[in-house]
């Protein structure tokens, strides 16, 4: 049975008080020995007689004296120190569950730039959940902020810092630097950062759409005037030009509509390109759920689709579904367009494969390839090749010229102008795909051969469990 602290310190005192009555009696004995061998005392039973009452004195006292009261100061003593210790642990707890509460990155650094502790948003601004007992440098490749804490630790005043970090999406950031302790000698430094990413991309997207919107809505605006003006003139009164000019105007109304919803998506995704999806999406599932929603589109075309699953019925990514299937989308749709485009009897036929590891390479040995490859990815992520999905979209028409392949993900950038318009394509399909990688972590591969077709990559991060299977 687990003791009390009052029973544990009664029996402290208990002891004590035991051990002083056996040493008076011994010193008492001792002295009373030394008289009676002095000869001071002739009769030798009074010496004797003295120590037993001396004794008999100690032990009433040491009875009478109970051993609560010896230990009452010392319980006092120890329920005060108890009570201030609870209070500073309860408080400890408040100010830690505050910390881990905390929606932004924290850092608490020793004075030689060590991590102590870093609450979870920290650990997942850094994309590390072992973080404690690495040093600072080495965890945020910011040195702009690492000389803020070494100026802290040498006593100077809280710094404030703005820092760039740059990769496939560069995120901008604050970072409040200020001493823990004594502000002369602090024993450590609090690393605070906020992240300003979206506010820098909410005033870019802005500025890119309206300069956008601007430039690609000038021309069909035009037209539609142009044709307003024309059937309020001289063609008032002609019912065939009437219905000739109204189904222009409706297709550049409708190409107006498209932009417009194209460069809605593109600043959404751009917004939160940053921000890393955390849903658990089966590749394979979705994209044969596409394919089959898309049929009667590419049946109008004379476009076949063949879907193949190389790796089995279950892919699991970590993905935005609804970006994911927008994506392959895009791929599928840009591919129909162009597959017929090309002087092979198979050209109208469009190929989707879904696997794990590394997809498979274009066929030609004449093949242009830009973008990532997944050696290039396992590389900059520490990781495997097994531990990324992939999805491949290959057409067999035309091709692309190699010149023109660097510039396929720019915003507006056709390889045919007039081919473009012509099916209905606004210019920012591929570069729409190209974000949506850019937020999961992924990467684009683009391979093409003239007169062979192209075939789109894209590779995607799986889910840890499934990774951790497959390696």
């Amino acid at each position: 049975m687990k003791e009390t602290t009052s029973s544990i310190i009664r029996k402290a005192a208990q002891r004590v008080r035991t051990r002083d009555y056996l040493w008076a009696n011994a010193i008492a004995a001792g002295i009373l020995l030394v008289i009676g061998v002095s000869g001071f005392v002739k009769a030798w039973w009074l010496p004797v007689l003295a120590w037993c009452c001396f004794a008999a004195a100690l032990l009433v006292r040491f009875r009478v004296s109970a051993s609560r009261a010896w230990a009452e100061p010392v319980e006092q003593v120890f329920d005060t120190e108890i009570g201030a210790q609870k209070a500073e642990i309860e408080a400890l707890k408040l100010a830690h569950g505050i910390v881990e509460a905390m929606p932004e990155p924290l850092f608490i650094l020793d004075v030689h730039g060590f991590i102590e502790n870093a609450n979870p948003a920290a650990r997942e601004f850094v994309t590390s959940n072992e973080l404690e007992h690495r040093h600072f440098t080495s965890v945020l490749r910011a040195p702009i902020v690492y000389d803020a804490v070494n100026e802290v630790v040498d006593g100077k005043a809280t710094r404030v810092v703005d820092f760039t970090i740059t990769g496939s999406v560069d995120r901008y950031c604050k970072a409040f630097v200020t001493p823990l302790g004594e502000a002369s000698r602090p024993d450590r430094v609090l690393v605070y950062l906020r992240d300003l990413t979206r506010e820098r991309r909410i005033e870019k997207m802005r500025v890119d759409f309206i300069a956008s919107a601007s430039h690609e809505l000038r021309t069909p605006l035009a037209s539609v005037l142009g044709f307003i003006e024309t059937l309020k003139g001289h063609a008032k009164s002609d019912p065939e030009a009437q219905e000739k000019f109204l189904g222009i105007m409706q297709a550049q109304a409708e190409r107006m509509q498209r932009l417009v919803s194209d460069l809605m998506s593109l600043s959404k995704i751009e917004l939160h390109e940053h921000v890393r999806p955390r849903d658990t999406v089966d590749l394979c599932e979705a994209t044969n759920e596409l394919i089959e929603s898309v049929k009667p589109i590419t049946e109008q075309s004379n476009t076949s689709i063949e879907f193949f699953c190389d790796c089995g019925p279950v892919v699991n990514i970590v993905a935005d579904r609804d970006q994911i299937l927008q994506a392959v989308q895009n791929l599928i749709d840009n591919a129909t367009k162009y597959a017929a485009s090309g002087d092979r009897t198979d050209t109208s036929r469009v190929e989707v494969r879904v696997g794990v590891g590394e997809a498979p390479g274009h066929p030609s040995k004449d093949a242009c390839r830009i973008g990532d490859t997944l050696p290039q990815l396992v590389g900059r992520q520490d990781g495997n090749l097994d531990a990324f999905g992939y999805v491949q979209v290959r057409d067999y028409g035309a091709g692309i010229p190699r010149h023109n392949l660097p510039r396929l993900t720019e915003r507006f950038y056709r390889v045919n102008v007039e081919q473009s318009r012509r099916t209905g394509g606004t210019g920012l399909g591929l570069a729409i795909v190209k974000h949506i990688m850019n937020r999961h972590g992924g990467g684009l591969s683009i391979e093409s051969a003239e007169g062979e077709g192209t075939s789109f990559t894209c590779y995607f991060p799986m889910a840890e469990s499934q990774a951790q299977a497959a390696e």
